[in-house]
């Protein structure tokens, strides 16, 4: 019942910062920061559809898109996590070809979810319309960003 509050909460402060596009959202302080990683982690899914605040047709035509992307977006993160381990086991002090291959790597990955988002954004505004597609890119690039941060510490 703890994680369903603290979830709740989150989502509805993400949900009360999203609508303000053209203000950076407030930086989350550490709480924040811990509260969305742990609800992230128990259930991505639960996180996103509490934020979107979708009634029940949007749900049914949501919900198979967004398992749709969600296996792709995994797929896309377990190549990246493999390259990330390799590059950290290689140590403080790369070769110049292992930092291009790495680089390179990077940067497809980057190509590659930029793509991911362009091929399901139609579908996603077909189902939830425009202003639920923005808030979902709001969410997914939120969720990323906290990702990357807890990545590159």
């Amino acid at each position: 019942m703890k994680k369903f509050a603290a979830l709740s909460a989150l989502c509805l402060s993400l949900t009360v910062a999203m609508p303000a596009f053209a203000d950076p959202a407030p930086v989350p302080d550490a709480a924040q920061a811990q509260t969305l990683r742990d609800a992230v982690r128990a259930d991505r899914k639960a996180v996103v559809l509490k934020s979107l605040d979708l009634n029940e047709a949007q749900t049914k035509k949501f919900l198979p898109i967004y398992e749709a992307y969600a296996r792709e977006l995994a797929a896309l993160n377990r190549q990246f996590t493999r390259m990330s381990v390799e590059f950290v086991q290689i140590g403080d002090k790369p070769t110049n070809a292992q930092s291009k291959y790495f680089s390179r790597g990077y940067l497809s990955y980057v190509d590659a979810e930029q793509k991911l988002y362009k091929k399901y954004h139609p579908r996603v505004v077909r189902a939830i319309g425009e202003v639920g597609a923005a808030r979902f890119l709001s969410v997914e690039r939120r969720i990323r960003a906290l990702q990357d941060y807890d990545l590159w510490i």
